[in-house]
């Protein structure tokens, strides 16, 4: 009787683990789904062409001339 009890109750306590696993599991693809959004939007909130386009609009910045440039050798 008593080894019955044991059975059950070790089956009962691998089921729960079991569950706690599979939401664990579900829980890190959620994560893993959001990490990949933030990356995606780092890379195009950051790209250059954004950059160079926000700073020609809003702080007014142009790029100069080639002959405009002067070059000092140390």
């Amino acid at each position: 009787m008593c080894s019955g009890l044991s059975v059950i109750y070790s089956k009962y306590e691998s089921r729960k683990v079991f569950i706690e696993i599979q939401q664990a599991k579900q829980v890190l693809d959620q994560l893993e789904v959001s990490w990949g959004r933030l990356v995606l939007e780092k890379k195009m909130l950051s790209g250059h062409n954004r950059v160079e386009k926000i700073a020609r609009k809003k702080m007014k910045l142009m790029s100069l001339d080639r002959q405009a440039i002067v070059y000092i050798k140390l």
